[in-house]
């Protein structure tokens, strides 16, 4: 089944809310407005059905193997982009990024998109600008 980006990232914060990091994961992708649009990503996404809500549709992004997709070229985007995706599979569980190699990367937009989601993850979800 094709999911809208809007659906699917309804379903990405269904599934990550309350739980920070994985909320400022999503936060990331979706707000970097990019990958949620790119078909090629979406076979890293997993839509389920809760099973406490009959019928409410979840998703989660399996960020380790997005992760290893980028790093085989099996993934591929702009600089920025991937440095976004990185940064995001790192804050999701995807292992660990590079900061050196990603922040220089970022133009002023996605420097202030990375830097929210990483206060977000480190303050209880009260990262948002």
């Amino acid at each position: 089944m094709t999911y809208t980006h809007e659906a699917l990232a309804k379903m990405l914060w269904a599934q990550a809310k309350g739980l920070y990091t994985d909320e400022a994961a999503v936060e990331l992708v979706v707000r970097h407005d990019v990958w949620l649009r790119r078909a090629d990503f979406h076979r890293f996404i997993q839509v389920e059905t809760d099973p406490e809500t009959v019928g409410t549709p979840m998703a989660m992004v399996q960020w380790q193997d997005a992760a290893d997709a980028l790093n085989t070229g099996d993934l591929a985007g702009s600089t920025s982009e991937t440095a976004v995706l990185r940064i995001a599979a790192a804050l999701g569980g995807g292992g660990p990024v590079d900061l050196r190699a990603c922040l220089g990367s970022l133009d002023t937009t996605n420097t202030h998109l990375v830097t929210c989601a990483i206060r977000h993850a480190n303050s209880g979800g009260r990262g948002e600008a």
